[in-house]
């Protein structure tokens, strides 16, 4: 008992330190509410979500030199997800398979309009196009290299080791047949087009398997609870960002937004380590005046002042190859006594697109 100055004796200190410390002198675990099923498989969900719109926004801001933002609205863990009405029709469903550490099924599900808009600014087109079937080449790309940009930010955030297969794509038939699994409600800003709204969908395999990795994760944030209530801390606590979840889904605040003209990164930091890698790679460059065949006789005949005719009229577009690809024809100039080329044209979209099979 405290004595008559309201002091504590250096015995009874010894006492209640006893009641909150085991013998051997360790933190007695206190007991932790185990979280709920739903909120553990919301929690798992969000954190892969997050990082998907992350990547997807600068991935695809760097693709088509202008600013796009993914921001993650609604996340439903179960069967209640809701069809957005833009996808309730004429939309296609990119299916990607994963594997290593877990294994399952991811789904993007856009209108064929949004394809046709990603898919034609891809191509350094307007963007303001009708959909055809070579759009689906452009939108796999656009996956491809979004899928291939998590990778290393799951294994340094969540500590996955991800493989993500080709995009497989199909039309998506608009109705609510997801069982299991978790659905995001993602809105794509483009700069100077209207939002739009895609479903990023995970199947119950992969869902269970990511939940089943962070369950380490989860564990080590009830260590710190138990810790806490010792007045102590593991760690400096850590605000985390987006909103939280109940069952049947709830609103996920949305990230800030690019500011008008803001590129984001599309001269600098593309906010991917392992994409920025790429940027300061060397592509050969070559000016292509024509071209002539002629047999190993001619060859060996030619000598000082003997011509060679091209197949094509003076005056003509030179062609501009990049790493062996035509993408754009223009005319020849000279700048400061040295020979140089003016871009007149960009090759079309149909060529760029049997470009990328």
């Amino acid at each position: 008992m405290a004595d008559d100055g309201g002091i504590l004796s250096q015995e009874e200190i010894d006492l209640l330190t006893k009641s909150l410390l085991g013998g051997d002198g360790e933190a007695a675990a206190a007991p932790v509410a185990a979280p709920t099923p739903v909120e553990n498989t919301a929690e798992a969900a969000r954190s892969f979500f997050k990082i998907i719109c992350e990547q997807a926004s600068s991935v695809v801001t760097t693709v088509l030199s202008r600013a796009v933002d993914f921001q993650l609205q609604w996340l439903v863990a179960g069967e209640n997800s809701v069809i957005p009405d833009e996808l309730t029709s004429q939309s296609l469903r990119m299916d990607v398979n994963v594997k290593k550490d877990v294994v399952g099924k991811m789904s993007f599900a856009m209108s064929k309009q949004e394809v046709a808009t990603l898919s034609d600014l891809m191509l350094m087109g307007s963007g303001h196009t009708d959909y055809n079937e070579d759009h689906k080449d452009a939108i796999c790309e656009i996956i491809n290299q979004i899928t291939g940009s998590c990778i290393t930010v799951m294994d340094s955030q969540l500590h996955l080791s991800m493989e993500f297969e080709q995009v497989v794509v199909s039309d998506f038939s608009g109705k609510n047949d997801f069982s299991g699994g978790a659905v995001a409600t993602v809105l794509v800003k483009i700069e100077e087009f209207p939002d739009q709204k895609i479903l990023i969908i995970l199947d119950d395999g992969l869902l269970s398997g990511i939940r089943a990795k962070t369950a380490s994760k989860s564990a080590s944030i009830g260590a710190d609870t138990s810790l806490a209530s010792l007045g102590l801390s593991s760690s400096p606590s850590i605000p985390m960002a987006g909103g939280g979840f109940a069952a049947g889904g709830v609103p996920v605040s949305a990230p800030p937004s690019f500011a008008p003209g803001q590129s984001a990164g599309v001269f600098g930091s593309t906010g991917n380590k392992a994409l920025d890698l790429l940027m300061d790679i060397e592509l050969p460059i070559v000016i292509e005046l024509g071209r002539a065949q002629m047999s190993l006789k001619r060859i060996l005949e030619l000598g000082p002042g003997a011509i060679v005719e091209m197949d094509r009229l003076a005056g003509e577009p030179v062609d501009i190859l990049i790493n062996g690809k035509v993408v754009a024809r223009g005319e020849v100039v000279v700048v400061d006594e040295n020979f140089g080329v003016r871009i007149k044209e960009l090759v079309s979209p149909e060529e760029r697109l049997k470009l990328l099979r």
